[in-house]
């Protein structure tokens, strides 16, 4: 009986091209207007668009590459696999898609008209600062990652991240404690 895994078997990635970049022959760029740019095997695509496949488990692998129109130019496998220039530009357009402050208080919550309003200090690259969000249907939009872990999305598609439940005063998770499921 032959051995399925032998070293003469081919890969399933030889069979098919599975549209991995191939980091030898891309080039990204940052526009005048501070998008991101790729010339790709002779081909230049003036604005690309970076999004995680897997934005929690695996935050730096399986990145698709897009067009403005949303066609898939090609995966990138594994971001180390990027040289360090190339690397921060791709961080770069990656930190401005999924900015993602951690949430540090709850100040007030506010439930009007098949919305909730919240007021929140949170702290994302610089200084803690006051934010106010408005999240539609909590069910979907207010998810527990973890028993202590959660994230929320507003209306208007922004990120709020509580990496840890027990580490915010008691007051704030009281005002919480309605929304999590």
């Amino acid at each position: 009986m032959q051995d399925v895994e032998s070293a003469s078997a081919p890969l399933l990635s030889d069979a098919i091209d599975l549209g991995y970049l191939d980091p030898d022959q891309a080039r990204f760029s940052q526009t005048p207007g501070g998008f991101l740019a790729l010339n790709y095997k002779g081909a230049d695509y003036p604005r690309v668009s970076v999004r995680r496949s897997l934005p929690l488990a695996m935050p730096n692998e399986y990145l698709s590459l897009a067009d403005p129109e949303g066609k898939e130019i090609a995966i990138l496998r594994d971001l180390s696999r990027l040289d360090a220039d190339q690397r921060g530009l791709v961080e770069a357009e990656l930190a401005r898609r999924y900015y993602c402050p951690n949430v540090v208080d709850v100040k007030s919550v506010k439930d009007q008209l098949g919305y909730v309003y919240f007021e929140l200090t949170v702290q994302g690259a610089g200084a803690p600062s006051a934010r106010m969000c408005a999240v539609k249907d909590v069910n979907k939009n207010i998810r527990m990652l973890s028993d202590d872990d959660v994230i929320m999305f507003d209306v208007d598609g922004n990120r709020y991240r509580i990496p840890s439940l027990k580490a915010l005063n008691a007051k704030s998770r009281k005002r919480l404690e309605p929304y999590l499921f």
